[in-house]
């Protein structure tokens, strides 16, 4: 076995979280590793979530208020999203903060290994290349993946994922969003005012359940002004591939059957 490495603090996983944790412990004087084995480093928020969702909702938000131009004092235009365009401003920010993170993750505050892990025990870390890490205290700061619900039919049709979504080159005719939280609200707003046909089925009673009722009430009408089709109390029977590009969802909506 190779001579362990012995720190004050190790943080498994060098995205935002992380980051800021061995940036501050680092600050009183302790000894840090990072352990991150990502195939670029940055982390979740800059790479896959905040960053890039953030920035696609900008650019949905200015073309929702352009295209209201006579509310501001101006003459409408006939604007149409450019999802290309957007992809490409979208990579360009990431590729700027990413950097920056990389800069700041590798100036030499911490100790720095660009490979996975696994814990021999309370205290060791065994890393893939051989190399025994061993902290007086570990932060796991890993990330979050896209979780698959247990939705009758989905595992068997084409369906995207949150992640998905904000990769796209080219902006769907039709889409149903299935759930009302908050990560699949604000895709269905950014969707709909890039011109797609939006419907959004929720098992619960309203949208945004974790937040106070008055608020999903309103925020629920806004989605329903700007043209977003909502259902909630929704049960999910069926999801079917009709074709390449159409799935089927058989779903009962206030004790009917819709289709």
């Amino acid at each position: 076995m190779n001579k362990p490495q012995t720190f004050d603090f190790v943080v498994v996983g060098g995205g935002s979280a992380g980051y800021a944790a061995a940036r501050t412990f680092a600050e009183s004087g302790g000894a840090v590793a990072v352990v991150d084995g990502g195939s670029q480093l940055a982390g979740l928020c800059i790479l896959r979530g905040c960053m890039p969702s953030k920035t696609l909702l900008y650019s949905a938000e200015v073309l929702h208020l352009a295209n209201k131009g006579r509310i501001f004092g101006f003459e409408e235009g006939n604007l149409r999203a450019d999802a290309v365009a957007m992809q490409r401003r979208k990579k360009e920010i990431i590729a700027e903060f990413a950097e920056y993170r990389r800069l700041q993750l590798e100036d030499g505050r911490f100790s720095l290994f660009r490979s996975n892990g696994r814990f021999l025990d309370d205290h060791t870390l065994e890393l893939s290349d051989g190399t025994i890490v061993k902290g007086h205290r570990f932060l796991i700061s890993t990330g979050s993946k896209v979780a698959i619900p247990p939705v009758p039919g989905l595992r068997e049709v084409a369906f995207k994922t949150s992640d998905d979504v904000l990769d796209l080159s080219q902006v769907p005719q039709e889409v149903v969003v299935l759930g009302g939280g908050i990560v699949a609200c604000e895709l269905a707003q950014f969707l709909r005012r890039l011109g797609s046909k939006v419907i959004l089925l929720q098992r619960s009673d309203r949208i945004l359940r974790e937040f106070p009722e008055q608020a999903s009430r309103w925020v629920l009408q806004k989605f329903e002004e700007e043209g977003m089709i909502v259902r909630t109390g929704v049960s999910i029977i069926l999801l079917e591939q009709v074709d390449d590009e159409k799935i089927r969802i058989d779903f009962e909506h206030g004790g009917t059957r819709h289709s």
